[in-house]
């Protein structure tokens, strides 16, 4: 099974869970999910990534913008700041990302002092 599925299994879980204790007049649900449902966010990109074996870009900007989300949500900082941090930090992600890439086509295709294909 997809480790996406498994952490959509899992919040649907949690989900349910939240709602019958609402039910049972525990926790106000809807409180609870206002202010915590970017971890959803953040889990999924996390769990995407450890399937993959390695840190990929997509998945760390899901997870940078489930933070922010998250951040924003418990007001841990101003919304202009918060944003303007996550457009810098994603902005160098890519470029760092972009720059990895380049590096690692050129280290494979580098040619050597007889040529390519000598031996």
């Amino acid at each position: 099974m997809k480790p996406g599925t498994i952490w959509i299994a899992i919040v649907l879980l949690a989900l349910g869970v939240c709602g019958i204790l609402d039910a049972a007049g525990v926790v106000d649900s809807s409180q609870t999910i206002a202010q915590w449902w970017p971890l959803a966010v953040i889990g999924w990109a996390i769990a995407e990534m450890l399937a993959a074996r390695r840190v990929t870009l997509g998945g760390v900007v899901c997870a940078a913008i489930g933070l922010t989300l998250l951040a924003d949500a418990q007001a841990w900082a101003s919304g202009a700041l918060l944003w303007s941090s996550l457009a810098i930090a994603l902005g160098l992600a890519i470029l760092v990302s972009a720059g990895l890439r380049c590096g690692e086509a050129h280290n494979g295709d580098a040619p050597t002092a007889l040529g390519k294909d000598a031996s």
